[in-house]
């Protein structure tokens, strides 16, 4: 089986569209390429959760850091001082 190539909480592109979000979840099969769990914002404002192929999404890459994965982080996770 493969490792998975996507993080939980990396945001992602969708090749398909150019929507962009995070992965929520992963999958892993047999028969099947790993799948992950994508939350992100459809074009037409809504929010929305589908399962994709790995082959159907990209990293979203930080601009200041060319290579970097962008994960979301809750504010509540992030220690002040």
């Amino acid at each position: 089986m493969d490792k998975f190539k996507f993080d939980l909480n990396q945001f992602v592109e969708l090749s398909i569209s150019g929507e962009m979000g995070h992965i929520k979840s992963r999958a892993e099969s047999i028969n099947h390429c790993n799948q992950y769990l994508v939350h992100y914002k459809a074009a037409d404002g809504r929010a929305q959760e589908s399962w994709f192929d790995e082959d159907d999404i990209a990293a979203v890459e930080d601009d200041e850091h060319p290579g970097a994965p962008i994960y979301a982080v809750k504010a509540d996770d992030v220690k002040v001082g």
